[in-house]
C-alpha cells in the first residue's frame, strides 16, 4: 500500500526514467532519424538531443522543443497515450 506522500509511478513516468540522450537516439534512429554520433538530428543540424534527452531545434522548424513524446506527437499526429505505448514498447517497459 502506499503511503499518503507516495504517489504511484504513471506509466509515462517509469518510461521517461529510462531515457536518456542515448536511448532517445537509438528509438529515433530505430523509426528512420538519422542521428549523429554528437547527438544532432544528419538532417536537420539545427536539432539536437541534451544530456537528459530533451530534443531543441535552435533552427525554424515548427517543433520548438520538448521530450521524445512531445516529438512523436508532432512529427507522427499520434496522441500522447499512443507516444507513450510505442517508446514503452521500444524500452521493453510493460504496460498491462
Amino acid at each position: 500500500m502506499l503511503g499518503l506522500n507516495m504517489v504511484k509511478p504513471t506509466l509515462k513516468d517509469k518510461v521517461k526514467a529510462q531515457l536518456n540522450n542515448r536511448k532517445v537516439a537509438e528509438i529515433l534512429s530505430f523509426i528512420g532519424y538519422p542521428i549523429t554520433k554528437d547527438f544532432k538530428f544528419a538532417d536537420n543540424p539545427s536539432m539536437s538531443i541534451s544530456k537528459d534527452g530533451y530534443i531543441k531545434d535552435f533552427g525554424n522548424s515548427s517543433f520548438n522543443g520538448g521530450d521524445l513524446f512531445d516529438y512523436l506527437q508532432h512529427t507522427k499526429n499520434i496522441s500522447l497515450n499512443e507516444a507513450v505505448r510505442y517508446v514503452a514498447d521500444c524500452l521493453g517497459v510493460s504496460y498491462e
